[in-house]
């Protein structure tokens, strides 16, 4: 510090005693003096250094001013009350910081720091009451006692415990690589490892000073190893950030997914699909917390809604089932009474077919009937195939159509190879198997399919017609 500044502090500190002198004349509540008093004092031991021919002079004038103010807050009994209590407060509490101090690993910092508190005890803080100045001042000295000892025992075994630390230092700096190169891939388990990095950082920083040739080394390593562990935790996050992203996505996706089902027609046809959707989304993850509680609920919502109503339709199904079941028994029974010509059956086929949205046992009976009574009217079989093959195809929907084809297309898929296998087969026979009854069988295989294959083609064209 240069000659002007040190001059500079000395008038600072010559106004600080004038404004302390006056203070106990100005025309104000005891309140506001002793609070004026305290900011004089934070003031004081702000301001730097005075000349060294100036020091002892302006600080002994000051601590005269001080006193001179104690004892003039002591004429006002109340207040020294409350004055004690606070200097009694504030002095436990630097034993308490003090007592701390001894156990920390760097010397230094316990010294410098026990300095500052001693500073503040001595100076800033007045008295406490003779019942309890004796007993502080006495615990106090003896943790000053305590830290010097251990300050002259440090300087005495110095080197050692300076490469001691070093090693200390040095070994938690692997504990930090060790954390940055172990694979971790949940953020739990990130969470666990910061908080352990953050632990070693703070037993770096307590430990202590170490030699001072290897203060730039270890310094060097440290700042990689930290910087390190930072690169690993930020491409970490920066991988969760798009995972995140990508699984907010998916939830979107299936929550959509489910909506479409929900305004489909056929919605037992997707129950196999909704749960599907539902299992998919239990893989979905990691999430943000809120966001995926949020999703969550929408996602469960527009299921529950889905079951609900296929719920719905399930009893609506079972009551037209039921209906459709009575109308069937009522049509069947008017057959066995059946006086009419070949346009009344045409109608009653028709009738029933209104009636029966699936095969049923109903239906075989029904057909079963219908046939022979048809027959009764002289029309041959053929005709009649025609005739009720003719009459499901007018009543069918362009889906149903679509349905029928996809599956008489299978049926002749299935036979066209059936009939393609026996052919080969019969490959096998010679001249001398002509009475054989195995070949006879393959035979009549071959023309029972090919006959079914006809029939199939033909009521194709007619639903393609």
């Amino acid at each position: 510090m240069n000659k002007f500044n040190k001059d500079q502090n000395l008038i600072e500190k010559e106004n600080l005693i004038e404004k302390l002198k006056n203070l106990i004349h100005e025309d104000t509540n005891i309140s506001h003096k002793y609070n004026e008093f305290k900011k004089i004092q934070n003031s004081w031991f702000k301001i730097g250094s005075v000349p060294r021919s100036k020091n002892d002079l302006v600080w002994n004038n000051f601590q005269h001013h001080i006193k001179n103010f104690y004892d003039y807050l002591h004429l006002n009994r109340k207040f020294k009350e409350i004055d004690l209590i606070h200097n009694l407060k504030e002095k436990k509490k630097i034993i308490q910081l003090s007592k701390k101090l001894i156990d920390l690993s760097d010397k230094f910092k316990t010294y410098k720091d026990f300095e500052r508190l001693k500073k503040r005890w001595k100076f800033e803080l007045g008295p406490v009451g003779n019942e309890n100045e004796e007993k502080l001042n006495s615990e106090f000295f003896e943790i000053e006692k305590t830290i010097l000892e251990s300050r002259k025992n440090f300087d005495k075994n110095k080197e050692s415990i300076l490469a001691e630390n070093h090693q200390k230092k040095l070994n938690l700096i692997s504990k930090i690589h060790n954390l940055t190169t172990n694979g971790t891939e949940t953020v739990k388990l990130w969470q666990k490892k910061i908080n352990d990095f953050e632990k070693i950082k703070k037993t770096i920083e307590n430990i202590g000073p170490i030699p001072r040739k290897f203060k730039k080394t270890f310094w060097n390593e440290y700042k990689n190893s930290v910087h390190e562990f930072y690169s690993k935790k930020k491409e970490f996050f920066k991988e969760l950030k798009k995972t995140y992203a990508n699984n907010i996505q998916t939830q979107n996706h299936l929550i959509e997914e489910v909506e479409n089902i929900l305004n489909s027609e056929d919605l037992e046809k997707n129950r196999s699909q909704i749960i599907s959707i539902q299992k998919k989304w239990k893989h979905v993850k990691p999430l943000p917390y809120k966001i995926n509680e949020k999703n969550w609920r929408i996602f469960k919502e527009k299921c529950d809604l889905f079951f609900k109503k296929l719920s719905l339709n399930k009893d609506l199904h079972s009551k037209k089932l039921l209906e459709s079941k009575t109308k069937q028994i009522e049509l069947i029974k008017k057959l066995d009474d059946f006086k009419g010509e070949e346009k009344d059956l045409e109608i009653l086929v028709e009738e029933f077919l209104k009636f029966s949205k699936t095969s049923s046992e109903n239906e075989n009976i029904f057909f079963k009937k219908i046939k022979k009574l048809f027959i009764d009217l002289g029309i041959k079989k053929s005709e009649i195939e025609d005739k009720i093959s003719d009459i499901k195809s007018r009543l069918m929907t362009a889906d149903q159509k679509n349905f029928e084809l996809k599956n008489i297309n299978n049926k002749i898929d299935s036979l066209k190879k059936e009939v393609s296998q026996q052919e080969n087969n019969l490959s096998f026979f010679n001249e001398n198997s002509k009475e054989n009854k195995l070949l006879k069988t393959v035979h009549d295989k071959i023309k029972k399919n090919k006959n079914e294959l006809e029939l199939l083609k033909k009521h194709k064209n007619k639903l393609l017609k």
